[in-house]
């Protein structure tokens, strides 16, 4: 039985793929399985995965009967991998157009298997356009190595995290059922890696082991709200993300238990109140940088206008300025009429 599987998701990236599953199969840590998970892809996604089904007996495929969205087939792809290989340890999603150093995966599995504590381990990485060249954006940096205190952990993974580059590690297999997967809401890495921050710690391997392909996709909600749920998409997806991901931790550590032993009920409601507040500081951060951004934009653009203007009366006069630009407002005539 392999250590690590594998689930990677497919959807209509066949320019890549091939590309994005040779990175995969060429690692050095050779015990692992691959589970392809294809949502339903309209182009040639499924005759290239079928072709290294046959060549590479770590590979398997499957294709969902109807589209699942990002979050079920993503949950699907873990499920699938479980029940093929129950006795792994270690599992990761990859996606079939991003690429993978050789020395990915045994670098992660060394770090879970360094310290008991790691329930998550992921490198740094670097953006690479749809050609492959590397983009200007610097890795970022955050783990929480060392820190016992799960308080600590949840609010500096709620204040600090980069869940979308971080739910592209490996994690203990048991640790991240527990923290429920993908939930069924908007921006569900940042849930699960708050979750998880409860169970136990994050190891940031100090290397650049990650290429990840970006196509310049500015983040949105509603975009967020298509990919996850391409059929009737859940009210609950458009109240607030912060909103949202408390309440769904009080129902899954309150109401349900989940947690249990090691998060109690009363524990389960402290935590989601924290994630409020932090989480809703985080928010309230990002829209004043965006707003902050915007009055920037604005008052460059309006001294560029201003300037522009300036060196058009400098040209024409301040009168024939005037006019041309009531004559342009169709009231030049009439102006004139009152001089």
């Amino acid at each position: 039985m392999p250590r690590v599987i594998i689930g990677s998701l497919l959807f209509n990236h066949a320019d890549h793929f091939r590309e994005a599953i040779e990175s995969v199969l060429g690692q050095t840590f050779t015990d692992f399985a691959l589970v392809l998970v294809d949502d339903g892809s309209s182009d040639s996604t499924p005759e290239v995965a079928r072709e290294y089904t046959a060549r590479d007996p770590r590979v398997s495929y499957a294709r969902n009967a109807e589209r699942l969205g990002l979050v079920d087939n993503s949950r699907r792809a873990f499920e699938i991998a479980r029940q093929r290989h129950p006795e792994a340890e270690y599992f990761a999603w990859t996606s079939d157009h991003d690429l993978w150093h050789p020395r990915w995966l045994q670098q992660l599995v060394d770090a879970l298997d360094a310290n008991r504590h790691v329930v998550l381990a992921y490198p740094l990485n670097r953006r690479i356009d749809p050609e492959g060249a590397l983009l200007k954006r610097k890795p970022w940096f955050f783990d929480t190595v060392g820190v016992n205190d799960r308080w600590t952990r949840l609010r500096g993974g709620i204040r600090q995290m980069r869940a979308g580059n971080m739910v592209y590690g490996l994690y203990r297999v048991d640790a991240l059922a527990r923290a429920g997967v993908y939930r069924r809401i908007v921006i569900p890495d940042r849930l699960l890696i708050a979750e998880l921050s409860l169970y136990g710690q994050f190891k940031q391997v100090p290397e650049v082991l990650w290429f990840r392909r970006w196509y310049g996709r500015v983040f949105s909600l509603d975009r967020q709200r298509a990919s996850f749920f391409p059929g009737r998409r859940p009210l609950y997806s458009y109240c607030p993300w912060w909103m949202a991901h408390s309440v769904s931790l009080i129902h899954t550590l309150t109401v349900r238990g989940d947690g249990r032993p090691d998060v109690s009920r009363a524990t389960g409601l402290l935590v989601g109140a924290q994630y409020l507040v932090f989480a809703c500081a985080v928010h309230a951060r990002q829209r004043l940088r965006e707003l902050r951004a915007w009055l920037a934009q604005s008052q460059f653009v309006l001294r560029q206008r201003l300037q522009l203007m300036r060196r058009s009366i400098a040209r024409q006069g301040l009168v024939s300025w005037i006019l041309v630009h009531l004559k342009e407002l169709g009231t030049a005539d009439a102006w004139r009429k009152h001089v």
